[in-house]
């Protein structure tokens, strides 16, 4: 199973939150993404010292966007509030609120990326696909990581950064460790929540695909198909 989605352009730019933070590092990361548009690792490294700063700045993102969402479609009660999308679609800036004891489905992202741990704690685990993928809605995983820091730290803790470069880290899982919710920012290339990737249950092997869409604003292309199954 193989998801590649092509999504129409916007008109323009949208901006979720009123941020000169957010602001300046989302032109640090277009600069330097367009810079380094051949090699994808110099992009991760070069704009990782930018996001720590961001992520040590705890006053920039809303209280509205730090919140759980009872009705999300990642289940669990898990908020994913967009910051920022690019009109092309190929970067986007939104955080991933997970409730307390709460993990997320097994799930890919197929974009490069960094994440950062922006409140509480959490425990990452990564997975590989061992399988050719010919099957349909058949995945075989294996555990690659389980992130954690050296004791006494047994989870990730705010300002931690993991990156995401398909097919390496790609596959993961994320457990909220803390007694309150977690936060974590992301930053994509592409627009993660419009569109369709994998989600994986390794207990039964399988595969499907989904949209995880967004709390905060909609996917053109769900409203489309919603639209069309009305009529």
């Amino acid at each position: 199973m193989t998801n590649h989605t092509i999504l129409e352009p916007l008109p323009e730019d949208q901006w979720f939150i009123e941020s000169q933070e957010l602001r300046s590092f989302v032109a640090t990361v277009r600069e330097i993404s367009a810079s380094t548009v051949n090699d994808r690792t110099q992009t991760l490294a070069r704009l990782e010292p930018y996001f720590q700063e961001l992520l040590a700045q705890q006053e920039w993102l809303p209280e509205k966007f730090a919140q759980i969402n009872p009705e999300s479609k990642m289940g669990g009660g898990i908020g994913q509030w967009l910051l920022y999308r690019a009109k092309d679609r190929s970067l986007s800036v939104f955080s991933l609120v997970i409730p307390p004891g709460s993990t997320t489905p097994v799930h890919d992202h197929l974009a490069w990326g960094l994440i950062g741990l922006y409140k509480g704690n959490q425990q990452e685990t990564v997975y590989r696909r061992v399988d050719n993928g010919d099957a349909e809605g058949h995945a075989q995983l294996q555990v690659t990581e389980v992130r954690r820091l050296s004791p006494p730290q047994a989870s990730l803790q705010p300002g931690d950064i993991y990156r995401l470069l398909p097919p390496d880290g790609d596959i993961h899982a994320v457990k909220t460790t803390s007694q309150s919710a977690s936060v974590s920012i992301h930053v994509m290339g592409n627009d993660t929540g419009c569109i369709l990737r994998h989600q994986f249950i390794p207990e039964s092997h399988s595969v499907k695909s989904f949209r995880s869409g967004y709390s905060n604003a909609p996917c053109k292309e769900e409203e489309e198909k919603e639209h069309a199954q009305v009529r």
